[in-house]
């Protein structure tokens, strides 16, 4: 059991994303109304890129807005605390696509989040933590095993993803980011599932009930749900039948 790309984990890193984006966009826009040296230079505000990209996202024409975030990650080069968010929002759109039909993009995505890591270990500062980052680096490998007909390549996903996921846990602990550690726990159950080994994600998804339970997230009934079935999958119930005497 697993859910598909347009379920829970797909559906909160893009909401996630698009409210991170909100905060940047509306920073870089005060900020540029205080200095518009892109505009006497004679190049086009970015953030008319990024609108026109975020409202063609969202009515899911992703084709025609990949093109408009790359130009205004281009024009973004020199102000990097301004560009990182937006190749995080990119490659959460990268991400996206590839699941719903071009896996070819998971390795752009992946380019993304490593270069808004890198940014992050290098001590600099965004909105959003790199434990963040990396959970959703993890989803590139982890969706994109979900296609993966090779035995050898989906191994090396589902092993890379595991360990990124595994990696994000303990920053998600110390930030609080307890529905994205929710997440996180569901995608390490999956990624457990699909590897074979059902008793350890028997406890990566019990901490994801937990979670679910105590902070009242909306994702209590399908987790619980996905954790009953892999538990009667080791245990399975047997049907008694009564013999008469």
């Amino acid at each position: 059991m697993h859910k598909g790309p347009a379920n829970l984990p797909i559906f909160f890193y893009v909401l996630l994303g698009m409210a991170i984006l909100l905060l940047v966009m509306f920073t870089v826009q005060n900020a540029w109304r205080k200095d518009a040296t892109l505009g006497r230079n004679g190049i086009q505000n970015p953030m008319a890129w990024v609108n026109k990209a975020e409202a063609l996202a969202r009515s899911g024409n992703y084709h025609d807005a990949l093109p408009l975030y790359e130009k205004a990650i281009a024009a973004l080069a020199p102000y990097p605390s301004r560009q990182q968010p937006l190749r995080y929002r990119y490659g959460i759109i990268l991400n996206a696509l590839g699941a719903e039909s071009r896996p070819d993009l998971y390795l752009l995505a992946r380019a993304q989040f490593q270069s808004v890591l890198d940014y992050l270990d290098s001590g600099a500062k965004l909105q959003h933590s790199a434990a963040r980052v990396r959970s959703a680096l993890a989803h590139t490998y982890h969706q994109q095993a979900a296609s993966e007909l090779t035995t050898t390549q989906r191994t090396h996903l589902l092993n890379t993803a595991y360990l990124l996921y595994k990696g994000a846990v303990a920053g998600l602990v110390e930030q609080g980011e307890w529905h994205n550690l929710a997440i996180t726990y569901f995608n390490l159950g999956q990624v457990c599932e699909w590897q074979g080994n059902l008793p350890e994600a028997i406890t990566w998804l019990d901490k994801a009930v937990q979670l679910d339970f105590r902070y009242g997230f909306p994702d209590l009934e399908e987790d619980s749900n996905y954790l009953s079935a892999l538990r009667r999958q080791i245990q399975p119930i047997v049907q008694h039948t009564e013999t008469s005497l």
